[in-house]
């Protein structure tokens, strides 16, 4: 009998001997099939599978095949994009191998975030959960920027923001970098190149052994991942046909059914996809199989009638990886129809339109073609014709007007609404405050009081010299400077005088918080691009509005050539005279810009200062929305299943709930439906 102490050098050579031999790694795909709980979603707590989304089998196989030390993956949301392009990347390098990362996001706001909604769940679903920190950053919540686990890997996030030389004291093998767009321009402060490049400067030890990573929805044709997808295997999916046999790759234009439909339930019904050589349908059962037998064909590769892959990938350091609608399994055919015909539809086309590029077919989002008309400022300043100043034409429907409120000066704008949107400025003009002299709130009031008794004299209809004068219906006011004048303000005037907000994409509240959902909340009206609330505090009713939403409207206006339906003018002048209005109104002018979470939205930049006519003739527009102006025929109605109530046309009209005024001003309102024969 061999004595205790042989039998415990034995079991230490044993254990030696196991400790010498290299660890087998796992490919990316065992280890997530494996390892990965599902952390939210509808396969909460079920294990990760690849053939629940196809795509994500080619994905890991093409990562696992190491050709390639950059990936960079672009697909539909709500498709599992952030979890196995982002997630399991991360955890992946972390765990099975053990070594640091590196994680890449726009600005470090977004850190607690990710970790806490991303990472976090999936480590704690897994048996990794024991190597999470028990003290230092993130043992305990709140900022994450540095984390060291258990089996001595370090997790580092680092920002787009910052200087450079935070991103320049650490070194590792393997960076994961989400929302790539957001990260795709150097810092304002920074003199080296853009950040994602700063940041692939941390493998530049490891060579081609180096791994990068990168996802993102796709925003435009500049953005940082349709150029990568561009310049590198710009590999796609191939799916067999059922009918035909013939491996073809389906677009958004294989979609079929919809356009025919009447109503969003039809094109649920009717929606499917058709092969894109022999033009037959794809049940849904179809392209489950297709999906689940798909090929992934790098660069010019071709497949041929047996499945054969024929041909090399191209010899890039970059795998670029993009599924569309067609490979998300998450929604049928029915489901996709339905959201087209919905975004057909929409008020706001454009913006539906950005959506469904970006969102659902992983496009990028084409350029408007009015955004690469600038407005000419002698062209605006030349569009002073029709009637003389401070006259309304005798065609009009509708008058509103608008006040920017300063500090030194109030800028005020009143438009006469015609049919189609037909536009003309009747007059504009400043009221100095006496600020100095009266205080800030006091001198602002007395200019408003000024501004009222102008208002309220009217402006001749027809001629110069005529006795009938129009009154505006609506007058917004601006209320996001000196809120608390323009309140008491409006409370004691009422009738159509209303306060009004901004919001635009960079401001804290998104601009489509216009479209309000809640049930019984104190909104009153929902329009497009604004709506109007009961404010309790402030015993008042309370305009919203999509700031950058009228203000595209007003610039297309402007674009409009003079005659046609739909243009905006200004009284008759002489260019000069309308030089400095038509310097506010191309003070500011609009950009595709790139927000992590949301993709691509619309943002006006400021160019000049001056800007605040294009301010008031933004809400003068909204307020002609809310009289009736249109440019289409379409019916003037209140939206029931935005507002939650059964707010109805005569209720505008009513007192509101402790004494706010009307919606609108009841005699001027009679007056005008009297003479537009009952337009409502």
């Amino acid at each position: 009998m061999p004595s205790e102490m042989t039998q415990t050098l034995q079991s230490d050579l044993r254990w030696l001997l196991a400790q010498a031999r290299p660890r087998q790694l796992r490919p990316m795909r065992q280890f997530a099939e494996e390892e990965i709980i599902i952390p939210a979603g509808p396969f909460t707590g079920r294990r990760f599978r690849c053939a629940r989304q196809p795509y994500m089998a080619l994905w890991f196989d093409a990562v696992d095949s190491g050709r390639w030390s950059r990936c960079v993956a672009t697909g539909p949301t709500q498709s599992g994009k952030t979890l196995s392009c982002f997630a399991i990347p991360l955890l992946y390098h972390l765990f099975e191998i053990g070594e640091s990362v590196v994680c890449g996001l726009p600005d470090m706001d977004m850190a607690a975030d990710k970790w806490r909604e991303d990472i976090l769940p999936a480590v704690e679903q897994s048996r990794y959960r024991d190597l999470l920190p028990r003290r230092g950053g993130g043992s305990r919540g709140g900022r994450v920027e540095t984390l060291q686990f258990g089996n001595g890997a370090t997790f580092k996030f680092m920002s787009g923001g910052g200087s450079d030389k935070s991103r320049a004291g650490f070194t590792t093998r393997v960076v994961v970098i989400t929302e790539t767009d957001g990260m795709d321009q150097a810092g304002a402060s920074s003199r080296e190149s853009d950040k994602i490049t700063q940041l692939e400067a941390r493998t530049r030890a490891y060579g081609r052994r180096k791994r990068i990573y990168m996802e993102c929805t796709v925003s435009n044709e500049r953005g940082r991942t349709w150029q990568e997808y561009q310049n590198s295997t710009r590999s796609r999916i191939a799916l067999s046909c059922a009918q035909c046999k013939c491996w073809v790759s389906p677009e958004r234009e294989h979609l079929r059914g919809w356009q025919e439909a009447g109503s969003q339930a039809d094109a649920h019904r009717l929606g499917e996809f058709v092969c894109p050589e022999c033009k037959e349908a794809w049940s849904d059962a179809d392209r489950v199989t297709a999906n689940a037998a798909a090929k992934l064909l790098h660069g010019a590769q071709s497949i041929d009638e047996d499945g054969i892959v024929c041909g090399e990938p191209p010899a890039d350091d970059t795998l670029g990886f993009r599924w569309s609608g067609v490979h998300n399994l998450f929604l049928d055919a029915g489901d996709l129809a339905a959201d087209e015909w919905r975004a057909a539809r929409a008020a706001d086309e454009e913006n539906a339109e950005r959506e469904m590029r970006q969102f659902v077919w992983c496009l990028p989002v084409a350029p408007s073609k009015q955004d690469d008309v600038s407005l000419d400022l002698a062209g605006i300043a030349a569009r002073g014709v029709g009637l003389p100043r401070g006259v309304v034409p005798e065609d009009r429907k509708w008058l509103t007007a608008a006040v920017d409120i300063g500090k030194y000066l109030i800028h005020w704008v009143v438009v006469a609404w015609g049919d189609h949107a037909t536009a003309q400025v009747v007059d504009y003009g400043r009221i100095e405050t006496a600020c100095d002299d009266l205080g800030l709130e006091q001198a602002v009031m007395l200019a408003l009081k000024q501004f009222r008794e102008m208002a309220l004299a009217g402006w001749p209809i027809g001629d110069p010299s005529s006795d009938e004068v129009e009154r505006p219906h609506q007058v917004w006011i601006d209320a996001g400077y000196l809120p608390e004048v323009v309140y008491a303000f409006c409370r004691q005037t009422g009738g159509a005088y209303r306060p009004a907000i901004g919001r635009g994409a960079t401001q804290p509240r998104r601009p489509n918080s216009a479209r309000p959902t809640a049930s019984g909340s104190a909104v009153k009206f929902v329009g497009k691009g604004f709506y109007i609330s009961f404010v309790p505090a402030e015993r008042l009713l309370r305009v919203e509005v999509d700031a950058d939403h009228w203000k595209t409207w007003v610039h297309l206006r402007l674009r409009t050539p003079v005659g046609q339906p739909g243009a905006l003018t200004f009284h008759r002048a002489s260019p000069q005279e309308h030089m400095s209005l038509a310097r506010h109104l191309t003070a500011e002018h609009k950009v595709d810009s790139y927000v992590a979470g949301r993709g691509v939205v619309v943002q006006w930049e400021r160019l000049r200062r001056q800007n605040h006519w294009l301010d008031a003739l933004y809400n003068a527009a909204a307020a002609g929305h809310f009289c009736g102006v249109r440019l289409v025929d379409e019916p003037c109605r209140v939206d029931r299943s935005r507002t939650g109530s059964s707010l109805t046309i005569r209720s505008l009209f009513d007192t509101d709930q402790k004494g706010a005024s009307p919606l609108i001003d009841t005699d001027r309102y009679r007056e005008m439906m009297a003479r537009t024969s009952g337009r409502s």
